[in-house]
């Protein structure tokens, strides 16, 4: 398959599952702003990120190597009342 055509799933895929979100596009632009390299996961990868995280009822996750929180957000968003995010 070619890399265009894996560029155009991956759209769609966004399209359907991501919709527009304040916070997760205020923490893609810190990154841009603080000069941080570009290589936050992608949206549709942090919302599997969270799907994963809520199917097995994860109450306690750690994150490593963070950047300007882009996952980490996604990532807390799964957890239930409760939960904790390091």
């Amino acid at each position: 398959m070619s890399q265009d055509r894996w560029t155009e799933v991956d759209r769609y895929i966004c399209d359907l599952f991501v919709p527009a979100d304040p916070a997760l596009d205020q923490a893609l632009q810190a990154t841009v702003d603080a000069g941080m390299p570009q290589i936050n996961v992608a949206p549709n990868q942090g919302r599997l990120l969270q799907l994963l995280a809520r199917s097995i009822g994860a109450r306690k996750i750690l994150e490593i190597g963070t950047l300007a929180g882009y996952s980490a957000i996604w990532l807390a968003r799964a957890l239930p009342n409760g939960g904790r995010l390091v």
